[in-house]
C-alpha cells in the first residue's frame, strides 16, 4: 500500500512538473502584452488589476460642449478590440500642481488614486468616473476640450485572445519562414534515415555474408560517439566537398558571369547526411531487434514459393514492421524538429533558411520583453511534434509492445 502510494505521488509530480510549464507557455502566448508584463500566468484566470491608458474622446472634435460623456471601456476597446477589457474601474491616476498652501507664491504637484464617484479636477473642468466605466466630464461654461490621455486602474475580467498568434505568423515572416526549413529538414531527414536503416536491419536479419556480426557490433558502437566529437571532422568534410565544387563549377560553367561559382559547405544537404549518420545507429539496432523476431516459417515459405530478398523485404518485411518503423519514425522527427546544436553547426546560416530552433534562440533578443510573443512563437514549433505523435500514436504503442509476448 506504501509503495503504490509512494509511486502514485512520484507520477503525480512527475506530470504536475511537464504540465505546468507547458500550460505557463499557453496561457501566456494567450494574454495581452500589459497582462503578460505586469502579472504572472496563474492570474490569467481570476479578475486581476491592471493598469490601462485611455482618451476622453477623439481628436478633431469641433464642437463646443459645457459636459462631455463616454465609457473607460468603450474608448480602451475602440483603441484595440483584439482584447476586450471588461471589469470594475478602481481607480484613475491624477497628477496635477496646486497652490502650496505652505508657499502661496509657489505650486506643488500631487499625485493621486482617485476611486469610483470622486470629483477631480482635468483641465479646469469636474471629471467623474463610475465603477462601470462611466464619465462625466463637466466644464463651468462652453468650451472646446482637448482630449485627455488617463491612466485607469481596473479589476479586469479574464481574457484570452490569439492576436500574438496573429502577429507572429502573418506580420512576422520569418516564423513562416522558420516552419517551412523546418520541414525541409525534418521530412527528409526521417525519411532518409528509416529507409536505409530497414534495408540494413533486414540484411542484419536474414541475410548471411562475411563479417556480419562484427559489422553489426560495430555499428552499436557507434551509438556512444559524442555528437560534438564528430563536428569538427564532418565540418572539415563538408568544406573540402564544397571548395572541390566550387572549382568543379569554375571549370565546366561559366558561372564568374552570374557570380554562382561558390558551393555554399552548410546547406539543407549538409543536415540530411549528418542527422542520417547520427540517427543511423540506433535505427539499425532497434529495427533488427524488430525484424530478427519475426516468424522464421513466414520468409521460408516465401522463399520456397520463389520470391528474392527484395520481393521478400517490400512484401513481407515492411508491411510487418509498420509498428517499429512508425515508432522510430517518431523519435527522429522530434529529435530533428527539435534540434538546436547540429543546425547550429551544419545547418545553413543564411536568414531566409534559419530552422525554428534556431529561430526561437534568436527571439529570445528580439522579443525578450514580449513575452506573449515568444511564447506563442514556442507553442507553435510544439503543435507539429504533438499532432505528429497523436496521429500515429497506435503505431507507437503497437511497436513499443512488439515481441513483449509470444507471437506478437
Amino acid at each position: 500500500m506504501v509503495s503504490r502510494t509512494l509511486s502514485h505521488t512520484v507520477l503525480a509530480l512527475i506530470v504536475f512538473v511537464w504540465i505546468v510549464p507547458f500550460v505557463a507557455l499557453v496561457t501566456t502566448s494567450l494574454r495581452s502584452e500589459i497582462a503578460s508584463k505586469t502579472s504572472g500566468f496563474w492570474t490569467a484566470f481570476t479578475p486581476t488589476e491592471l493598469g490601462h491608458r485611455f482618451s476622453t474622446h477623439d481628436k478633431g472634435q469641433e464642437m463646443e460642449v459645457i459636459e462631455l460623456t463616454g465609457n473607460i471601456f468603450d474608448r480602451l476597446n475602440d483603441e484595440d478590440n483584439s482584447f476586450p477589457v471588461s471589469g470594475n474601474v478602481k481607480s484613475i491616476f491624477i497628477k496635477r500642481r496646486v497652490q502650496d498652501p505652505e508657499n502661496p507664491d509657489k505650486t506643488k504637484l500631487i499625485r493621486k488614486l482617485v476611486p469610483p464617484g470622486e470629483p477631480m479636477v482635468v483641465r479646469g473642468g469636474s471629471f467623474v468616473f463610475q465603477a462601470n466605466g462611466d464619465f462625466i466630464w463637466t466644464f463651468p461654461e462652453k468650451t472646446l476640450p482637448k482630449p485627455k490621455k488617463l491612466d485607469a486602474f481596473i479589476n479586469q475580467d479574464a481574457v484570452f485572445g490569439t492576436k500574438a498568434y496573429v502577429e507572429v505568423l502573418f506580420e512576422d515572416k520569418q516564423v513562416p519562414n522558420a516552419l517551412i526549413s523546418s520541414f525541409i529538414v525534418t521530412i527528409p531527414a526521417t525519411i532518409i534515415p528509416i529507409t536505409i536503416a530497414a534495408f540494413a536491419a533486414y540484411a542484419f536479419s536474414w541475410m548471411q555474408f562475411p563479417g556480419r556480426d562484427w559489422l553489426f557490433i560495430l555499428i552499436v558502437c557507434l551509438m556512444v560517439v559524442p555528437t560534438q566529437l564528430a563536428f569538427l571532422p564532418i565540418l572539415k568534410g563538408f568544406s573540402g566537398i564544397a571548395s572541390w565544387a566550387t572549382a568543379l563549377n569554375h571549370w565546366f560553367t561559366n558561372c564568374e558571369v552570374t557570380s554562382s561559382c561558390q558551393v555554399a559547405s552548410k546547406s539543407f544537404a549538409t543536415l540530411w547526411v549528418t542527422h542520417t549518420a547520427f540517427g543511423l545507429p540506433l535505427a539499425i539496432y532497434l529495427l533488427r531487434n524488430y525484424i530478427v523476431g519475426l516468424p522464421r516459417e513466414l520468409l521460408q515459405s516465401a522463399r520456397i514459393d520463389g520470391a528474392n530478398h527484395l520481393q521478400i523485404f517490400v512484401k513481407i518485411i515492411v508491411p510487418l514492421s509498420v509498428p517499429a518503423l512508425a515508432s522510430y519514425s517518431i523519435f527522429q522527427f522530434l529529435w530533428v524538429w527539435n534540434d538546436l546544436i547540429v543546425a547550429l553547426y551544419i545547418g545553413p546560416f543564411d536568414n531566409t533558411d534559419l530552422v525554428f530552433p534556431i529561430r526561437l534562440e534568436k527571439q529570445l533578443g528580439t522579443f525578450g520583453d514580449q513575452l506573449h510573443l515568444l511564447n506563442a512563437s514556442a507553442v507553435i514549433s510544439m503543435i507539429v511534434p504533438v499532432i505528429v505523435f497523436l496521429s500515429m500514436q497506435r503505431y507507437f504503442i503497437r511497436g513499443l509492445l512488439a515481441g513483449s509476448v509470444k507471437g506478437g
